[in-house]
């Protein structure tokens, strides 16, 4: 996982939100296909994470929101929770 924001529960128990952060980066010269190809890796990789125990053990009784950035170059070209 790029970025996996884990409720501190134990310090802040009130808390209701968890992320994971997947992050895909596409030369600025790759094929437009290329973007939705990454998109689809991140989701897959998000899931994936979101289903270790490891996760499911941090998250607790928050909500887990997995969250797909695809950059093209400098350019944000997805942006989407999943």
């Amino acid at each position: 996982v790029d970025i996996f924001l884990c409720p501190l529960l134990d310090i802040f128990p009130d808390m209701v939100h968890s992320y994971i952060i997947e992050l895909k980066y596409a030369k600025y010269k790759d094929p437009e296909s290329r973007v939705e190809e990454l998109r689809r890796e991140a989701v897959e990789q998000a899931n994936r994470y979101a289903d270790t125990d490891t996760v499911k053990r941090a998250v607790g009784n928050t909500r887990l929101h997995k969250i797909v950035v695809v950059y093209k170059g400098m350019e944000m070209r997805v942006c989407e929770e999943v």
